[in-house]
Parts: C-alpha cells; sequence; structure tokens
C-alpha cells in the first residue's frame, strides 16, 4: 500500500508556466485598474472643489454688488 511520501509529484509542464504567466497579467491588469479608478476618483474631488471654489467666488462677487447697490 503507498502512503504520501511514497508518491512522486508530477512533472512541471509548459501548462504550468502558461498559468504563471496568466496570473501576472491578470495581476497587472488589476493594478492599471485601480490606478485608474484611483486617478478617476481624484479628477471627480478635484472638479468638484474647482466647482465649489467657483461657486463661492461667484457668492462673494454677488454679495459685493448688493453691498455697492445699498449704499
Amino acid at each position: 500500500m503507498l502512503n504520501d511520501n511514497d508518491r512522486i509529484p508530477r512533472p512541471v509542464r509548459r501548462t504550468d508556466f502558461a498559468v504563471i504567466i496568466i496570473g501576472f497579467f491578470y495581476n497587472l491588469t488589476q493594478c492599471v485598474e485601480t490606478l485608474m479608478s484611483e486617478i478617476y476618483e481624484l479628477s471627480i474631488y478635484h472638479a468638484n472643489q474647482k466647482t465649489k471654489v467657483n461657486k463661492a467666488w461667484e457668492d462673494m462677487a454677488q454679495d459685493l454688488e448688493t453691498l455697492e447697490e445699498d449704499k
């Protein structure tokens, strides 16, 4: 009767290298996807920040016009 100590593992095949290469490219695409997602979120944040700054300037200009009219 054979036990696990007497068993010889199978040899390394070309498909094993294919699995490693495919896994590498999969992980690489995941890194690129994560990077692009972070850049996308940063661009949305930046656009929202610029919009709020412009809105604040418009409100301030409107307030100044209102003050000048009140005098």
